[in-house]
């Protein structure tokens, strides 16, 4: 997922809950094992090879995706790999050098992805489920940790969920959103999820020298043209959080009407600095 992943939790044991740490960590190996777009072995990259895939925590990461497209309208859409590549984004970020961004049709979910049951298969189109498998894998870890009785904060990347109390909050876990230049944008108490994303940090220049980042809108398959640098999205779970504040940043003041209609709390930022919409 090539990110940080922070874990925090309380217990009233003197001694770190090692076995929780241990559940968690194996558990994002295993889904990067499943749904890494640069491991040739995962069962996304034998997906866009052509190869049907049975298991159901794929199938379920599929389900959340076509559901997800469905609420943000179609502005996430996990279908925009061909045209990620095309603007130079097909290999791990650190790696990423030039591309040539052009507008690319980008289908529907509903006319090349395909799960029944735990069968999934996929033609004529690209999948990638980087951001929202990370934050289904957030909200899997904050379960886990609820399930065994901690109240826990678990970060990846800035897609986070909180479960429990910690020690000192009234109802969640005290939280700082800071802003492009590293200013607080918003702080208080989260309980569930909040996702931020940006079209500043995973940016790059292209062949010709222009710039290009990594929220391909599905519209056009070309890098988001938004009024927005950054967007955080407060939900229940983190997966929904996630795509809301990517569908925010590529679609900018509709979207975010959308999201905070659907009853999800935006903080939208622009390039100045200024805060359009707050939560």
């Amino acid at each position: 997922m090539d990110t940080g992943i922070d874990v925090i939790a309380e217990s009233a044991a003197p001694f770190p809950p090692f076995g929780l740490f241990a559940g968690i960590h194996l558990l994002f190996e295993q889904q990067e094992e499943r749904f890494s777009r640069f491991r040739p072995g995962s069962q996304l990259s034998r997906l866009n090879a052509g190869e049907t895939i049975e298991d159901p925590f794929f199938a379920a990461a599929c389900r959340l995706a076509l559901e997800a497209h469905a609420f943000t309208g179609g502005l996430f859409n996990p279908l925009i790999l061909g045209a990620l590549r095309q603007a130079g984004y097909g290999v791990t970020f650190g790696a990423v050098s030039g591309g040539e961004p052009r507008p690319t049709h980008v289908p529907s979910p509903a006319e090349c992805l395909a799960v029944e049951g735990t069968r999934v298969s996929l033609h004529g189109a690209q999948l990638d489920l980087g951001g929202i498998a990370k934050g289904w894998t957030v909200d899997l870890a904050a379960e886990m940790a609820a399930n065994a009785g901690f109240a826990a904060l678990v970060n990846a990347g800035g897609d986070l969920r909180a479960t429990g109390t910690e020690d000192g909050a009234a109802n969640g876990w005290f939280v700082q959103v800071d802003g492009p230049t590293g200013e607080p944008a918003w702080e208080g108490e989260v309980a569930g999820a909040l996702a931020t994303s940006t079209t500043l940090k995973r940016a790059w220049r292209t062949s010709d020298g222009g710039r290009a980042h990594h929220l391909i809108d599905p519209r056009t398959g070309l890098p988001a043209d938004s009024p927005f640098v950054q967007v955080s999205a407060w939900a229940r779970e983190t997966w929904r959080a996630e795509c809301w504040a990517k569908a925010v940043l590529v679609g900018g003041h509709a979207a975010a009407g959308a999201a905070r209609a659907a009853g999800v709390p935006v903080l939208a930022i622009a390039p100045g600095g200024a805060v359009l919409v707050a939560p």
